[in-house]
């Protein structure tokens, strides 16, 4: 597995969410160290992701999802979503890139009788 995908997913997720919830904005600098650590082959020195992993799997006991709580305690599975979600959003990510380069150069608007037409 990619070892530092899921510090990193917590550290983008944590970034956006800082632009509207000031709570999460501490979090962005523990993110940051813990995906620097795993970067360079340590373990994490604050335990950013473990503690991320236990408070998800209590919020999802809370809401009543015991089974999905559970699954998400365990920290490879927990290592496994985060990673197939930066590898997705990765791909989903570049595609909406191509388009919009497409969109944007090639012709994005062809006259047919009288009306703009958008061909991507």
């Amino acid at each position: 597995m990619i070892f530092c995908l899921p510090c990193l997913a917590l550290l983008i997720y944590f970034c956006i969410a800082g632009i509207f919830v000031p709570r999460y904005r501490s979090y962005i600098k523990e993110g940051w160290k813990c995906f620097l650590d795993k970067l360079r082959g340590k373990l994490c020195s604050v335990s950013f992701d473990n503690r991320m992993r236990i408070a998800l799997s209590m919020w999802l006991t809370r809401k009543g999802f015991v089974r999905l709580g559970r699954f998400f305690h365990n920290e490879k599975n927990f290592n496994l979503v985060l990673t197939i979600t930066v590898v997705v959003f990765t791909i989903v990510s570049i595609y909406l890139f191509v388009l919009m380069i497409k969109f944007l150069v090639a012709s994005p608007c062809a006259e047919e009788a009288g009306k703009c037409v958008f061909k991507i």
